[in-house]
């Protein structure tokens, strides 16, 4: 006679007397932990992008203030000796951009005049100084 042997709680009979084979799964704390992890993925990447267009858009600013302020000062650099005001401002704009530029003229000797202009474009403030030497004039050696 042959005796068999009594099948585990819960396990089907297979009459060997092994388990039954685990099927393998993902579980609800690993589904949570994934969501998670990608959730600060995301959330990173979220603040990452919006650093990136902070800056972009400072460095915008800051070039576009550099472009006026030398425009400026080339402006003057051309114009003829004494003809550009000692003083002023006055507003500029590039695209939907708006910046104002401030600039001081300020003589030193006869035959050297000094340049310094601001220009602010979007809170960001680029000053350029510069000196130009009167050349065409008999008392200035030319």
């Amino acid at each position: 006679m042959i005796r068999r042997r009594p099948a585990a709680r819960g396990a089907p009979s297979s009459g060997r007397g092994s388990p039954p084979p685990r099927v393998a799964g993902v579980t609800l704390l690993e589904v949570v932990i994934a969501l998670v992890l990608l959730a600060v993925g995301a959330l990173a990447l979220a603040g990452g992008i919006a650093a990136s267009e902070r800056a972009r858009r400072s460095a915008l600013a800051g070039g576009l203030a550099l472009a006026a302020a030398e425009g400026w000062l080339e402006a003057w650099r051309a114009s003829v000796w004494g003809e550009v005001a000692a003083a002023g401002s006055a507003p500029f704009a590039h695209g939907g951009w708006e910046g104002r530029l401030e600039w001081t003229v300020t003589p030193l000797g006869p035959c050297l005049a000094e340049a310094s202009v601001t220009a602010t474009l979007s809170g960001r403030r680029t000053r350029l100084v510069t000196r130009r030497f009167r050349e065409a004039s008999p008392d200035c050696g030319g």
